[in-house]
């Protein structure tokens, strides 16, 4: 399958749409930290970003002849700091393949050259996939505190070298 990697752009909903509802229950709930479904005004948020704060790419592939979201890793910078929060999910599908891996790294390399500091993710600590890709990019893990369940998962971007 040929992959495309892409910025998300407003036109892109109905992909979105087609995405987040073909995560499985625990996909969904691993990105999201609960069961909830995202509500239209949050899919079109999703596609519509700010460009000036936030970054947002998606993996495409064409499938029986039509384009198809495989997954998606973001950025939004923080109003006050160079710091931003990112996150990444990718359709069942298309896990454990080296998209999620592929993804982040040029989430990262977008985020340092948009000057941005730190990047900070927090995952469901039984989220080992997504604590392992992290690690292996020189993210540190830490529990967060109060939080049992939850890593909290920080890049220090300066010293950050793509690979």
């Amino acid at each position: 399958m040929n992959t495309h990697i892409r910025p998300i752009e407003a036109k892109d909903l109905g992909l979105e749409v087609e995405f987040v509802e073909s995560l499985s229950a625990a996909t969904g709930y691993q990105r999201l930290m609960s069961a909830r479904r995202p509500t239209m005004e949050e899919l079109r948020r999703w596609t519509n970003i700010d460009h000036a704060r936030e970054v947002a790419l998606i993996a495409t592939a064409l499938v029986d002849g039509r384009e198809c979201q495989l997954g998606v890793a973001r950025y939004v910078r923080d109003a006050d700091t160079q710091d931003a929060e990112f996150a990444i999910v990718l359709r069942d599908d298309s896990q454990g393949r080296g998209l999620g891996r592929e993804l982040l790294l040029r989430l990262l390399d977008a985020a340092k050259r948009a000057g941005l500091h730190r990047l900070v993710g927090t995952t469901l600590s039984d989220n080992q996939a997504m604590v392992t890709l992290a690690r292996r990019l020189g993210f540190r893990a830490s529990r967060t505190p109060g939080g049992a369940f939850m890593t909290t998962l920080t890049l220090d971007l300066a010293a950050w070298q793509p690979q």
